[in-house]
């Protein structure tokens, strides 16, 4: 826009849909595949492990999911908002 070009028409292009539904399960909307159960929770893996920028990033990702896989751990995904006083 500042050097004055004009600009090109955006396009969505929709790859599919993924969704983890419990411990081994998810299903996969893809163009011409559509999965369920433990193969679509590993494409889910797969997709996102691919997002994640850097091999060092994607290996410490891949370990620590591969850890609370086996050990159940689950860390606790909370919120918080405390008020300070006034």
């Amino acid at each position: 826009m500042e050097a004055g070009k004009t600009l090109k028409a955006f396009h969505y292009k929709n790859l599919g849909t993924l969704a983890t539904i419990g411990r081994n399960k998810a299903v996969a909307d893809l163009k011409k595949l559509k999965l369920q159960g433990f193969i679509a929770w590993m494409v889910w893996m797969l997709v996102h492990l691919r997002s994640i920028l850097g091999i060092k990033n994607k290996l410490m990702v891949l370990i620590e999911w591969v850890w609370n896989y086996f050990t159940y751990d689950q860390s606790i995904r909370l919120i918080l908002y405390i008020p300070k006083k006034k």
